[in-house]
């Protein structure tokens, strides 16, 4: 497992994963509410990337599962 502090990746568990990246991602929206308009536009950048991770992630889960 890969992690720095609060942030962490399970090279192994694509599904816990999955959840995580989704919650990163509604971390970084939530952030970006409060956030001056240039680290709001930041934060919504980032929080796309995760979501980005999280259905990468899914779709290896669903060809993981077909096999």
């Amino acid at each position: 497992m890969l992690w720095n502090s609060k942030w962490k990746i399970d090279i192994e568990d694509d599904e816990a994963n999955v959840k995580r990246f989704r919650a990163y991602a509604a971390e970084c929206r939530r952030l970006a509410r409060t956030a001056s308009e240039t680290d709001r536009l930041m934060l919504i950048e980032i929080a796309e990337a995760w979501i980005g991770c999280a259905e990468q992630a899914e779709h290896k889960t669903n060809l993981d599962r077909k096999r």
